[in-house]
């Protein structure tokens, strides 16, 4: 098997769902620690038969996602010992849980006492499942049928890295889960937009700014990229229905952040603001100290959108000069300047301990946890064979975030390093920062940067390594 899919499959099993007792719905019933044979669940119950063993749940945590058909059932007990079994556009009928490229279909199964390295159904490690749903009843909240899954995972040693045979290939351990069934059990209906992985939509256009303490009414808002003297400008153009103006020219380059307009005179590739009076006098930011600034939220060069607050102070340089000066505060806009986005190539770099990390691959999945999907950035460099992997929500939004060693709820931002793939742990991300500087939700482009400190989240290894200047462009 391929070093990157033994590494995808490991950070997957990283990944999986959590057990979370505070969310689950209690179930009813004499509850089994042993034994053997085959169970039949009755009213309200999710039994099954794990390599020989009776396994009775005792609580269960059942999401279902109309919007988006996404189904998500779990039978979990209180040593966390705990099956999900996860389908999308759910419904009576049969659905194959074995996991490859083509389907995010997946049954997990953990053992008591562990959330990491869970058995997982996945196909290219040999795992398989099937789920039979025969009643899905969403107007009383019920869901009832049967599952078998052979799960699949790496043997790991002590130290928590893959054992390999003696061709230098792991070694998967698997275990039978037959017999499984779920009869009744209450359904809880979930439209978050994290809700299985779904999503909101991209907002529309807006501006808003008030001129003189008077709101300006526009009538047209435009943005669009144009090159003068061989670099990129976005010029953002408001019109009032009184035929005032106010633009403000970016360069494309310029990223999110808080910016002062210095200029008073455009040349097409500075940051200034204008106004236009609706006789057509012109009025220009940048003539004194503190004239204003502009705050950019999101700005992306693949995804084209752009956000951001401003204000600024308007006067005449052109003589005759005019004294009069016009105040521009309260300033907001939301634009998108590139009207189709496309399709782009996934680009990753990063600095590690001050060498450049370049990798020869990057894969883009996505990997249900709980309620949630998460979007998983796995990237290999094979002439050092190191690793770097990025992991988030897919209800992340633009904004800067703290980063975690692990995944608890499914909301955290989590980096993980390996130094030499096959031969080392994982170095996971503390303390860290995650940057969304830009997220188009219609194309699924992300655009980011990130820096961390790489540590043993055990603590049993005190090397850290400094991953630094890291950005990508991603598309799910």
């Amino acid at each position: 098997m391929k070093k990157l899919q033994l590494l995808n499959w490991m950070l997957f099993a990283l990944l999986a769902f959590t057990f979370s007792a505070c969310d689950n719905e209690p179930l009813e019933g004499e509850f089994i620690t042993g034994g053997g044979g085959g169970n039949t669940a009755e009213e309200g119950q999710f039994v099954a038969n794990i390599a020989g063993v009776s396994f009775l749940a005792e609580t269960t945590n059942n999401l279902y996602n109309p919007d988006i058909g996404a189904l998500i059932i779990s039978g979990i007990k209180q040593d966390g010992e705990s099956i999900f079994l996860a389908v999308n556009n759910a419904g009576v009928g049969t659905f194959n849980l074995t996991t490859v490229d083509n389907t995010s279909n997946s049954g997990t199964y953990f053992q008591a006492g562990s959330v990491f390295n869970p058995y997982l159904t996945n196909g290219l490690a040999g795992g398989s499942g099937q789920l039979d749903i025969t009643t899905f009843d969403v107007d009383n909240l019920s869901v009832t049928g049967t599952f078998a899954i052979i799960g699949v995972r790496a043997e790991l040693d002590a130290d928590g890295n893959p054992v390999l045979d003696s061709n230098g290939d792991p070694i998967f351990q698997s275990i039978t889960i037959s017999e499984g069934s779920f009869n009744a059990i209450p359904l809880t209906i979930d439209t978050s937009t994290g809700g299985g992985g779904g999503v909101g939509v991209d907002p529309d256009p807006e501006f808003f700014a008030l001129v003189r303490g008077d709101e300006f009414l526009d009538e047209t808002f435009t943005a669009e990229k144009v090159m003068v003297a061989d670099e990129p400008m976005v010029k953002i153009v408001a019109i009032s229905t009184e035929g005032a103006v106010i633009r403000i020219d970016i360069p494309e380059g310029l990223g999110t952040g808080t910016f002062n307009f210095v200029d008073p005179i455009s040349d097409g590739t500075k940051l200034i603001a204008i106004y236009t009076t609706p006789d057509g006098r012109t009025y220009t930011s940048g003539e004194f100290v503190d004239t204003g600034s502009i705050t950019l939220t999101e700005f992306g060069g693949a995804t084209g959108k752009l956000a951001a607050t401003f204000s600024f102070l308007a006067s005449d340089v052109v003589p005759p000069i005019d004294t009069t000066d016009f105040e521009i505060t309260e300033g907001r806009f939301n634009i998108d300047y590139i009207s189709d986005s496309g399709t782009v190539e996934n680009s990753f770099s990063a600095d590690i301990d001050g060498a450049a990390y370049t990798p020869s691959s990057i894969d883009v999945t996505q990997a249900p946890f709980g309620s949630n999907t998460r979007i998983i950035v796995t990237t290999i460099d094979a002439l050092s064979n190191k690793s770097l992997t990025i992991s988030f929500p897919i209800d992340i939004e633009v904004g800067a975030y703290d980063m975690t060693t692990t995944t608890l709820d499914g909301s955290e931002k989590v980096g993980l390093y390996n130094p030499d793939i096959g031969n080392s742990i994982l170095f996971a991300s503390e303390p860290g920062t995650l940057t969304i500087t830009s997220y188009e939700l219609s194309s699924g482009i992300v655009e980011a940067t990130f820096s961390f400190t790489g540590i043993d989240p055990a603590g049993n290894d005190s090397t850290e390594y400094a991953i630094t200047n890291g950005q990508f462009v991603i598309q799910y």
